[in-house]
């Protein structure tokens, strides 16, 4: 790659500011950014920070601020074109030695026009759906089933292709762009009968494409009729827009306050609202291709475990089972992927629009780690009850370790293949399926409907206090299998007997400055409307409180059945005519529970 803004742009992509800035200082993480001792002066408290959001270093005690290519050249005394080679090399991009020409200026300026023609573009498409919603009853019914609110129409700046086939072209044409220029940002396509120009986007739900660094770069199109060809139409490959390098959501994940550590890789757009709205902002997925190893690299800058969910679908499922080894040679310490599997014929879209909560959480609670995930497809459904099919498993394994580049992971992922092999084929080659494998396996699929509960009982009072003028007694009455939950409580009490009267953004101020602040970011995030989608409800009070009373009743009544059944049980290991009768009662019990 020559010298350029374009390399500059794609060694932003590919390196954290923290990466190289930790090579020198000791940083540590704090909300969204790192801190540490300046390299720029002698001090004893913290106040060098970095953001690898926002691209740059900060430092309070010297002011010496920049990029990444600035903390080099200030660091070890370089120059800005020996800085660039050198974070080039570190991010294995080749540069190739050239003059400076004039040819040079010339492409610059023809993507300053492009990135011109692309932006007013989207506003365009934007403003033609915001008008359109007004009058238009079959785009406002689609738009309230897949309840894309005036919030994600703006946020994801949503657009709409009209039915005629020139509207654009002649719009981009009146603002004196040239039909070279219209036709190389892809928005038409050109007749090789006639040379009459289209536009390539028509009667179509408009999805803008942004790069890593907030430009509008292309546009995905979902069809707005069942006949047409090509239920969804993307940008085709320009100067700006290569489908293979970019993830649709990163926009809004890098507009968004990351508490968590967290991403989720879906398939379509759709998926990527959808997820948005049930409260997962860090949600991505490919351009309607299978997803890239560039798109996995800059995943990780968000998340050094995203969780792949693929269709639950054969397409979906071949999809997932190629990213394994496509991921494999860049594997490094701490970065992989976890995989989830839908029900059948599902989407994360779907089961959301269809309110299906419960199976959209088991496949998220129920996720594999790479390795897991690995292992099981390669032995899923074979069978090696011979030496020579051991040593085809054995052949497999290898190959899959040869990938690997990384020595440590490499070393690490040895040991662990080799752990599974003994476990499974430790008898005469059978593969053995322990109680305790068994019993895990029944556990993976259950949700764990307790902890659920009360998170959502805690989680309530959190973020509305009001509610305790009504049910303070019921919920202090609680004792919650979790103890941290009894804790927590005991704290929300004493703070309302203390004032009787709370504001809601006091009580959670109070508890997140204090040391309950972790186990209240836990409970509170975003992940709990998946659960209890009417604490969405702000204006509906009593909605919130009808539906807190009755998880507690239901809660309570669970909770009655396991300490009958327990109670049982210890009566079983001795029933002599005591135990026999106080059995009968509450077997009785249990049947009317």
């Amino acid at each position: 790659m020559k010298f350029g803004s374009q390399l500059i742009d794609e060694i932003k992509t590919r390196i954290k500011v923290s990466d190289i800035v930790s090579k020198k200082v000791k940083l540590a993480p704090r909300g969204n950014e790192f801190v540490g001792l300046s390299p720029f002066s002698n001090e004893k408290t913290p106040s060098f920070t970095v953001s690898d959001e926002k691209g740059f270093y900060h430092c309070f005690s010297s002011g010496e601020h920049g990029s990444v290519f600035d903390f080099v050249m200030k660091t070890e005394n370089l120059t800005f074109k020996e800085a660039v080679k050198k974070l080039a090399s570190y991010a294995g991009i080749k540069i190739e030695e050239s003059t400076y020409k004039k040819q040079d200026v010339l492409i610059q300026n023809k993507i300053k026009n492009l990135r011109n023609i692309l932006r007013l573009s989207s506003d365009w498409y934007h403003y033609n759906l915001k008008r359109e919603l007004k009058t238009n009853k079959y785009l406002q019914e689609i738009f309230k089933k897949r309840n894309f609110s005036d919030n994600v129409i703006n946020n994801f700046q949503l657009g709409y292709a009209p039915k005629r086939n020139d509207t654009l072209y002649n719009y981009l044409r009146s603002k004196n762009f040239s039909s070279k220029d219209i036709l190389d940002s892809g928005l038409i396509i050109v007749s090789s009968k006639n040379n009459e120009k289209f536009d390539r986007f028509n009667y179509r739900i408009i999805f803008p494409i942004y790069d890593y660094f907030s430009n509008v770069v292309g546009f995905g199109g979902k069809a707005l009729a069942p006949n047409q060809i090509g239920k969804y139409v993307n940008s085709p490959s320009t100067d700006l827009f290569k489908k293979g390098d970019l993830l649709f959501g990163w926009q809004q994940c890098k507009n968004n306050p990351m508490q968590k550590d967290e991403l989720y890789i879906v398939e379509g757009y759709t998926d990527v609202i959808s997820m948005h709205n049930a409260g997962f902002k860090n949600t991505v997925a490919p351009l309607g291709t299978a997803i890239t190893t560039k798109q996995i690299i800059c995943s990780w800058r968000i998340s050094k475990e995203p969780l792949v969910c693929m269709d639950g679908d054969e397409a979906g499922e071949k999809a997932a089972k190629r990213i394994p080894e496509l991921i494999f040679p860049h594997l490094k310490p701490g970065y992989s992927l976890s995989f989830c599997k839908l029900p059948s014929g599902e989407d994360p879209d779907s089961l959301i629009v269809s309110k299906n909560f419960k199976e959209l959480n088991s496949s998220f609670e129920n996720k594999l780690l790479l390795v897991d995930y690995v292992w099981n497809n390669l032995i899923y459904g074979k069978n090696y009850n011979t030496p020579e099919k051991r040593a085809e498993l054995e052949q497999d394994i290898n190959r899959l370790l040869s990938l690997i580049n990384d020595f440590t992971v490499k070393k690490n992922y040895k040991n662990f293949f080799r752990e599974k092999f003994f476990q499974e084929f430790r008898f005469s080659g059978k593969k053995i399926q322990s109680n305790e494998n068994k019993k895990y396996l029944l556990n993976k699929n259950v949700i764990n409907t307790n902890r659920i509960t009360e998170r959502i009982l805690v989680g309530t009072i959190i973020l509305y206090p009001s509610l305790l003028n009504d049910i303070s007694s019921n919920f202090k009455s609680i004792n919650f299998f979790n103890e941290k939950f009894n804790t927590l409580k005991d704290a929300i009490i004493s703070l309302y007997s203390k004032k009787k009267t709370i504001e809601n953004l006091n009580i959670r101020a109070t508890l997140l400055n204090s040391e309950y602040k972790g186990i209240v970011l836990e409970i509170i995030d975003k992940s709990i409307l998946l659960h209890a989608p009417f604490l969405k409800n702000k204006s509906n009070i009593n909605l919130i409180l009808e539906r807190w009373k009755e998880y507690l009743e239901e809660y309570l009544k669970k909770k009655d059945t396991n300490i009958m059944k327990k109670e049982v049980n210890k009566l079983l290991t001795k029933l002599d005519k005591e135990n026999y009768l106080k059995f009968k009662k509450y077997s009785l019990n249990t049947k009317k529970k």
